[in-house]
């Protein structure tokens, strides 16, 4: 039943934006940590896995065929079949007598593309090799078997150099921005996917409405942190609840949820903003003394107060609380303890302990002031 309520409290944005408000910074950190990833994997994988500095010489050579033009299409020579050509030995055989003794073949194959790009009239030879000079002299070897071949094969009339480019380096595509964005990108989703999960499996209490919703128990009010230093902006409304929700109370026990440490704190700030008595135990009697003149509570009615610690496997606890008119649970803001409420309240109702309400302990004022657009 309290799972079923936990997930029909639907969505609330306004308190999802200010959570993640207080640690946008970590938003930040991880579209900075994915950009450097991105942006550091590719230059790692371009600079140090990339293979050497190559050079690159292009030529365009003319093929005057001995046909007509409608019978291109029939030659054994077209765009398709070029670059197995190069590598046949009546071509390839030719280019190694023009190369220096001792040539790998497999270097000289490797180092050559043939292509036709348009026109089957126009071939174009890119040789490729790590070194300037070796590239052109592959491709001074390659322009001659190609003329040769012009001379020799009936097919052709003639074989011309039309134009070649010196070697020249080949420039990296530096794309590192790109890939920082994209790295960006990635670590933007990661973490809002990770928050979102955050937010989902976050059962703390922030708001009275997580207590009310969730559990079907009143909220006198909120304490912010700090106490009397700070001051309670919430003290009044908590003393106006309290008043009018525990009318039929003569005596409540004030128990803590997370740590006994909550119950003393809540006792101190009940007692400032209530008056001494309330706090110490008035049983039933109107706060309005001198000592109390100017409290929010003052001229209210309260039950006595009794402080009983942390519920834990305390008999005399829960005694206490079936002995009196009922629990006041000091419940700490943001600590993850919707699941320990359940089980308190859960071992309260197995004890026959009846639960008056919950104060929210310790909560941030900023959270607070902007969730409800007030100076209070």
């Amino acid at each position: 039943m309290e799972n079923q309520r936990y997930m029909q409290e639907g969505l609330d944005v306004k308190r999802i934006f200010l959570l993640w408000k207080k640690k946008w910074w970590i938003t930040v950190i991880a579209v900075a940590i994915g950009a450097l990833i991105g942006g550091g994997v590719y230059l790692f994988i371009h600079l140090v896995f990339s293979s050497e500095r190559e050079f690159e010489s292009v030529s365009k050579l003319y093929l005057n065929f001995n046909c007509e033009p409608e019978d291109f299409n029939e030659l054994s020579y077209n765009g398709y079949t070029w670059n197995d050509l190069m590598a046949t030995d009546p071509i390839l055989d030719y280019t190694m007598e023009a190369l220096p003794a001792g040539m790998d073949r497999n270097v000289v194959i490797g180092a050559t593309r043939a292509e036709i790009l348009s026109d089957i009239r126009l071939l174009t030879i890119t040789i490729t090799a790590n070194e300037p000079l070796l590239a052109a002299q592959i491709m001074e070897a390659t322009q001659k078997a190609l003329v040769h071949l012009g001379q020799t094969d009936e097919l052709f009339e003639s074989i011309e150099v039309y134009s070649t480019t010196e070697p020249q380096q080949i420039v990296w595509d530096n794309r590192t921005a790109n890939a920082a964005v994209t790295g960006a990108v990635i670590g933007l989703l990661a973490v809002l996917l990770i928050q979102a999960f955050y937010y989902v499996l976050d059962d703390s209490v922030y708001l009275a409405g997580d207590v009310e919703k969730r559990y079907g128990i009143p909220v006198f009010g909120t304490f912010v942190a700090g106490g009397a230093d700070k001051g309670q902006p919430y003290g009044k409304e908590f003393a106006l609840n309290y008043s009018y929700l525990c009318r039929d109370a003569r005596t409540a026990v004030l128990v803590s949820v997370d740590a006994w440490e909550d119950a003393e704190a809540a006792k101190q700030v009940i007692k400032e903003v209530t008056g001494a008595e309330a706090a110490e135990g008035m049983n039933g009697k109107t706060a309005g003394g001198a000592e109390t003149a100017g409290k929010p509570g003052a001229r209210m009615k309260f039950p006595a107060l009794l402080a009983g610690g942390k519920i834990e496997a305390d008999e005399e606890c829960y005694r206490r609380i079936r002995e009196s008119d009922g629990a006041v649970l000091a419940v700490r803001y943001g600590c993850w303890n919707g699941k320990r409420m359940e089980r308190v309240l859960s071992n309260l109702k197995k004890q026959d302990c009846k639960v008056l309400g919950a104060v929210i302990v310790n909560a941030d004022a900023g959270f607070l002031k902007l969730y409800y657009l007030g100076k209070k």
